[in-house]
């Protein structure tokens, strides 16, 4: 079992006796997850519970989702045959129990004896096996820290990119509970935040906080008065590509659920902000009326959408793989194939030539991606450059970039960066960003 400096145990509040509700609504929000729904669909099964036994329950699914390689690998020594996974919760059940022995800071006797009280009528039948497997976990900690957690044809793509090195150094930060990044509207604010909560978090770049501990994050100061956001530190690099300012008409495509969209709305640019879904949209508009900044918001789909005037600054945040988000989305790898990444990068090229086509002779465009796969990233902007002679590249410098993250910028003048960074503070999202810059005599 790994229990070393750099994979340390997952707190589990109050995990003891008594908690054989939070287990099995866990293990129903494990199957429904490997059934098909998102990790946030699957959040809906734990509404009944009391708010500390959601934030077991969830700290179980995330570590059972984020450790599955491992688990599966303690298991089956203990199965003469896979448990199947539907209808009853057995399986679910197995590897939230083995999450709690192997991973988590659970009395291992308690950890087996309300895991097998979570079953219900349909588990009967595997009652006795799931006691007898999770003893032998307990017993066996056989060593597993070989295994992968993550799908091999993932693994495989990333050590073709970055290197065996930093693909295990990814695979190390991944398997952690991230912090959590508060981006404020500017330095200012940062500070008068801190001025009223000393020691909390600490400073990133000149606009962002981390803070060590989650939760609910309407309970942290500040969040009722719109002094911040939650955006990752990597994701709020994009839009100050922009060089946003006062006034600046920007367009921002893909924009839901609106990080950037703040981001340029603080900086006092009058802002459009477009997105094919209404309920991405609503949860924008959420955001700006919470922080007091203000957007125009657009629903459309990008493909069809024809905007009646051009802009001086457009940002596309594509759709993608969304690879670069597992820290916070372990589910993605269960709903994620390799074919996956060819059809993102088809979508992605077109969706670039529109907003190509939204933007300005002598504009600026950035393309952004939070996915870890070059396919998507630099494979779509390299397209983008041999086919569209009205638009160069214009090189991202690092002095544009926080100094925590300067690494960050290639050699080709781009943003990359992977959860291997920041790693001695929970690392970051994977994320790619090009600019390029329209010809001011282009004609479309």
């Amino acid at each position: 079992m790994e229990k070393n400096a750099e994979n340390k145990p997952q707190r589990a509040p109050s995990g003891g006796r008594g908690k054989s509700a939070a287990r099995r609504h866990a293990a129903a929000m494990l199957a429904t997850i490997e059934r098909g729904k998102t990790l946030d669909e699957a959040r809906d099964r734990l509404g009944e519970l009391s708010a500390a036994d959601r934030s077991f329950a969830s700290a179980m699914v995330m570590t059972a989702l984020r450790r599955r390689g491992h688990i599966e690998a303690a298991l089956a020594p203990h199965l003469k045959k896979p448990v199947p996974a539907r209808p009853h919760l057995a399986r679910a059940l197995l590897h939230i129990g083995a999450a709690q022995i192997m991973f988590m800071n659970v009395p291992p006797h308690a950890a087996i004896n309300e895991t097998v009280a979570a079953t219900g009528r349909r588990e009967q039948p595997f009652r006795g096996l799931i006691n007898a497997v999770l003893r032998r976990v307990y017993e066996a900690r056989q060593n597993v820290n070989t295994v992968p957690d993550l799908p091999a044809w993932l693994l495989e793509g990333w050590q073709e990119a970055y290197g065996a090195e930093q693909t295990a150094a990814m695979e190390n930060v991944l398997r952690q509970t991230p912090p959590l990044d508060l981006q404020f509207r500017d330095a200012i604010s940062l500070r008068d935040w801190q001025a009223t909560n000393p020691g909390m978090g600490h400073v990133l770049t000149p606009t962002c906080l981390r803070l060590e501990a989650t939760g609910d994050v309407t309970r942290l100061p500040g969040f009722d008065a719109g002094m911040w956001w939650v955006q990752d530190v990597s994701a709020a690099l994009a839009a100050p590509l922009l060089r946003p300012k006062a006034q600046a008409d920007i367009l921002d495509l893909c924009a839901a659920p609106g990080g950037k969209t703040l981001q340029l709305a603080a900086c006092g640019a009058q802002v459009t902000a477009l997105d094919t879904s209404q309920k991405r949209l609503e949860r924008l508009a959420a955001n700006l009326a919470r922080t007091g900044l203000d957007a125009r918001t657009v629903l459309a789909d990008l493909e069809s959408w024809n905007p009646t005037r051009k802009f001086s600054r457009v940002l596309l945040d594509a759709p993608c793989s969304a690879t670069g988000t597992i820290r916070r989305h372990p589910d993605l790898p269960l709903h994620r194939r390799r074919s996956d990444i060819e059809k993102n990068a088809r979508l992605q090229s077109t969706l670039l030539e529109r907003a190509a086509d939204a933007t300005a002779p002598g504009g600026t465009l950035v393309y952004c991606v939070c996915s870890l796969e070059p396919q998507e990233g630099e494979g779509v902007a390299r397209a983008f450059l041999a086919t569209r002679d009205d638009f160069s590249l214009m090189p991202i410098g690092a002095d544009e970039v926080p100094e925590c993250l300067s690494m960050a910028v290639t050699g080709a003048g781009q943003l990359r960066t992977t959860p291997a960074m920041l790693a001695a503070s929970g690392g970051c999202d994977g994320f790619f960003a090009a600019r390029f810059q329209k010809k001011a005599e282009a004609q479309t």
